[in-house]
């Protein structure tokens, strides 16, 4: 498959920034596509962003955010790997676990991703859950090394719908976790790299 265009690619983002707020289900519409597009990059993540986004979606409104805030949410959730398109193909496919300077190249995606959007202003908060979606709970996540309350409430939702699919999905380095060992990693990871009360909300969401 051809590689993406990247200049191109952030041009069509600023236009749909540009009408987020007047047209947000246009705008999400195209951002569904585009989503699959970076998707499609990487086969292993085959409709990736749009689960994390259906998660993020669910929690979010059974925490009752306001429906510009699920707008903005959902941007966030199908835009937050949008820095791995810098990532080089041997790094990301790698069948085998990544030693430190590839961990390191990866972690860069979310600030690689941040910088290259925020100057569409008209994203609002997506970039605050774009910068933040790999931050835990107690400190120990990046790029930052945020904490808790510190931690927008959009980048604690993404972090555990993002976690749960790669989990439940089928890596180059590892098989699928079944549904019920993702669930147990989420409960014992909660309070540590994970919001506690999002995982409940996220977990009866799930068992529903």
């Amino acid at each position: 498959m051809p590689r993406i265009n990247l200049e191109r690619l952030i041009k069509i983002l600023g236009q749909i920034a540009e009408i987020l707020r007047s047209s947000p289900e246009v705008a999400l519409e195209e951002l569904r596509m585009i989503s699959d597009m970076i998707d499609s990059q990487i086969p292993y993540r085959d409709g990736h962003s749009r689960r994390v986004a259906d998660y993020a979606i669910k929690t979010g409104r059974k925490l009752g955010l306001t429906d510009e805030e699920i707008v903005a949410l959902e941007t966030a959730a199908l835009l937050h790997d949008f820095g791995k398109i810098g990532v080089e193909d041997n790094i990301l496919d790698k069948p085998a676990s990544l030693i430190d300077a590839e961990k390191a190249e990866v972690e860069k995606h979310v600030l690689r991703g941040y910088y290259m959007l925020a100057g569409f202003i008209e994203l609002g908060d997506a970039l605050k859950g774009i910068k933040t979606h790999h931050e835990h709970y107690n400190g120990l996540g990046y790029p930052q090394g945020l904490t808790d309350g510190y931690i927008p409430l959009i980048g604690r939702i993404i972090a555990v719908a993002d976690a749960y699919d790669a989990m439940t999905s089928d890596r180059p380095y590892r098989k699928a976790k079944t549904k019920e060992q993702a669930i147990d990693e989420l409960k014992k990871f909660a309070g540590q790299q994970f919001d506690p009360h999002i995982v409940d909300v996220f977990l009866d969401i799930i068992k529903s």
